[in-house]
């Protein structure tokens, strides 16, 4: 769906939806772009995949409206969730035929556009057996809209052997306020990897994603946060190794400049084989700013390896005299120091993306130091 407004809107807001890689000339095979509640752009290219509004695949496929819809995450998980189930679905349905795996990611973008209103999303992505997608998700406000609420459903069904990497990137604003529920379910010999961004302030921020794991599957949760003007996180992951050889890996790098950042990572190993490992690590940049990991690990099993780590400091002394001896300035020094601190070297996603990422990364970093 393309017309004359999307064209207003794209051109208007074009900074802010490339900040979170929504168009900019990325190559991709779909796009789907909402604000508030109006779906602006939803369109696919690759044969094999398909896009469409959430509200039509409930009309048009059983399936999706008996088996998916409210399934991983149900309607009474708590009042956010209640309140996306009396909402009209807005969101979308992304479905990869089995054996179809498509190298181009795809788009998708939403955009609070209305001071002080709530935007409900609800999105499905269904991948079945054997393929593979990239999908980069971003969230975003307009220029003008300085207080709201975001909340997002999102439910991920990722089949025998299939694989999805799904990159988010979020840049909201200081009151706003954010709360998505997401379950996933990874099934026997499936791979995904969740790639998670927030480089700018948030008034609160609530996500705890859950994947249930079968055996040989694999899922893997990486996050990058960087608080800054009081902003107020809650994130972290759960994943349940419920199959034999069944794997998961949670890995988060913290920043936190006058901001409150409470890190909740999970894994439990329910049967033989169940492979899993955490990190944490937190730097502090001021005195005002504080970091709470919570690391859990929770086994049922003998035969299993769970691990974790966590640690919290400061930018150290010793590395920032040496970088200043060197010609840095402090800003310079801190700088490089943060940057190195927040790269965690994420795999298995395409170039541009990983691009995409390390320049917003930079960005933020340069207008905080």
């Amino acid at each position: 769906m393309q017309d004359k407004r999307l064209d207003e809107i794209i051109s208007n807001e074009n900074s802010r939806l490339e900040e979170i890689g929504y168009g900019g000339g990325l190559p991709s095979c779909g796009n789907f772009l909402v604000m508030d509640a109006s779906v602006l752009e939803s369109m696919y290219a690759a044969s094999g995949l398909e896009i469409i509004p959430i509200s039509d695949a409930i009309e048009k496929y059983p399936r999706v409206r008996d088996e998916l819809y409210f399934s991983l995450v149900k309607k009474d998980k708590n009042e956010y969730t209640r309140l996306a189930s009396g909402a009209r679905p807005v969101g979308y349905y992304i479905r990869v035929e089995p054996g179809v795996k498509i190298e181009d990611p795809v788009q998708a973008a939403f955009m609070l556009a209305s001071t002080g209103g709530t935007q409900v999303i609800h999105n499905i992505i269904d991948l079945g057996q054997g393929s593979g997608l990239n999908i980069l998700n971003g969230c975003t406000t307009s220029c003008q809209v300085f207080q709201g609420k975001h909340v997002g459903i999102t439910e991920v069904y990722v089949s025998e052997g299939a694989s999805l990497s799904y990159t988010m990137l979020h840049n909201w604003g200081k009151d706003i306020e954010v709360y998505p529920v997401t379950g996933i379910h990874v099934e026997k010999n499936a791979r995904f990897v969740s790639n998670y961004a927030a480089m700018t302030a948030v008034k609160k921020l609530v996500a705890y994603p859950t994947a249930w794991v079968e055996a040989g599957g694999s899922a893997r949760f990486h996050s990058i946060i960087y608080s800054k003007n009081n902003s107020h996180f809650d994130m972290g992951a759960r994943a349940v190794l419920k199959g034999e050889d069944s794997g998961a890996e949670i890995i988060s790098r913290v920043v936190s400049e006058a901001g409150i950042v409470i890190s909740r990572q999970m894994i439990e190993g329910l049967t033989t084989g169940c492979k899993g490992h955490m990190e944490c690590s937190g730097l502090l940049l001021d005195e005002k700013a504080v970091i709470h990991t919570i690391p859990e690990l929770k086994g049922a099993h003998p035969d299993i390896n769970l691990s974790h780590e966590a640690a919290v400091g400061r930018i150290s002394s010793k590395e920032l005299s040496y970088l200043m001896a060197r010609g840095l300035t402090e800003e310079e020094a801190r700088s490089l120091i943060i940057r190195g601190f927040l790269d965690i070297g994420i795999e298995g996603i395409p170039p541009r993306i990983h691009d995409i990422i390390e320049d917003t990364i930079k960005k933020s970093v340069r207008g905080s130091v």
